[in-house]
């Protein structure tokens, strides 16, 4: 079952087209994100899912209504920029929002603790919004989008303007409403959001989605990428570039351009066999980014989608050996019994 259903949209303003044939689907209990520049449309997608906006033509199907008014007490929606009258307090607010729904008042004192609690707010419930700090903000909006336990929840750029502390609150309260079973349209410019929360996405360019497809498969190792180490001296760095023309080091790095399998486990044993102390190993080209400038270009995207196997590659052994001795504990959690932090 479709939550969302478009296809072929158009939305214009007088000659002035901002979506162009956009065509998706979003099944229920997922979640969707949509990905493109400033001023693609997502906005503007998002308040025509709304009902806010009306399309000039094409299908747009929401929780089974081709208009949205219709089921707009079963979606909750968290806008971009959020607007208070910061003489409420926070209970106070989501009361007098409340007021506008069906419930009885009993339903909507129970709803309203229930929500500051899921935010983390009750301990600041009755505290003007005007000592709120931006993150406190937002996650009462996520709070007020919730009111109505709606099946669907629309969120546009739900960690814009905010610090990393904010963004890390505000990501891991999504994170845990994602668990819930809601599905959620997400709208944002961050691929860290994208991976950390969303099951699909999409990226909108030219007023249609140029290319989508679901996060998982996007995990394709990248071409090239570079090992920081604590310290190489000369001779271990004599060692290394001889490994392949495609290793390039010096005193605190090494990189690989190209890199494959073989390689990266080669230059990984000559480096745990020198005992040298690795700080990280990191891809030089991030495959989500590389897919979303693909579609922004108009490339055919060139990953290929993958699927992951228990087995674990030479790579991951290595790797593996590399977290017992710094961290005595490997990726699966095994912890090495001869490792420093299980001596007695």
């Amino acid at each position: 079952m479709h939550t969302i259903e478009v296809d072929d949209l158009h939305k214009s303003y007088g000659s002035f087209s901002v979506l162009c044939g956009l065509t998706l689907s979003v099944t229920a209990g997922k979640v969707y994100g949509l990905l493109g520049p400033n001023g693609s449309g997502k906005s503007t997608f998002i308040h025509l899912l709304m009902g806010f906006l009306k399309p000039t033509s094409g299908k747009l199907c929401v929780l089974g209504a081709t208009d949205p008014e219709l089921v707009s007490g079963r979606i909750g929606y968290v806008p971009e920029r959020l607007r208070y009258h910061t003489r409420y307090s926070a209970r106070e607010y989501l009361h007098f929002l409340g007021k506008f729904s069906d419930m009885d008042s009993s339903t909507l004192s129970t709803r309203v603790d229930e929500e500051l609690k899921r935010v983390g707010l009750s301990n600041a419930a009755d505290r003007l919004l005007a000592t709120y700090s931006k993150g406190m903000l937002q996650r009462l909006g996520v709070a007020q989008a919730l009111l109505n336990d709606p099946d669907l929840l629309l969120i546009d750029e739900p960690t814009s303007g905010l610090d990393p502390a904010g963004q890390r609150e505000v990501l891991d309260l999504l994170a845990e409403i994602r668990s819930r079973g809601h599905t959620i349209f997400l709208c944002t410019h961050y691929l860290d959001e994208i991976e950390y929360l969303c099951d699909r996405v999409g990226v909108l360019a030219h007023g249609r989605i140029a290319a989508e497809a679901d996060v998982c498969t996007l995990g394709v190792a990248s071409s090239s990428v570079k090992i920081q180490v604590k310290q190489i001296n000369p001779v271990l760095q004599q060692r290394l570039v001889q490994i392949a023309p495609a290793v390039k080091c010096n005193a605190t790095s090494i990189t690989l351009d190209p890199s494959n399998d073989i390689l990266q486990a080669t230059v990984l044993r000559t480096l745990l066999d020198a005992e040298a102390s690795i700080v990280s190993l990191e891809p030089l080209e991030h495959p989500l980014e590389r897919f979303y400038l693909q579609a922004v270009r108009g490339e055919a995207p060139s990953y290929e989608p993958v699927t992951y196997t228990p087995s674990p590659s030479k790579g991951d052994t290595l790797l593996n050996e590399l977290l017992r001795r710094t961290y005595g504990t490997d990726q699966a959690g095994r912890t090495d019994r001869h490792s420093p932090t299980n001596e007695q």
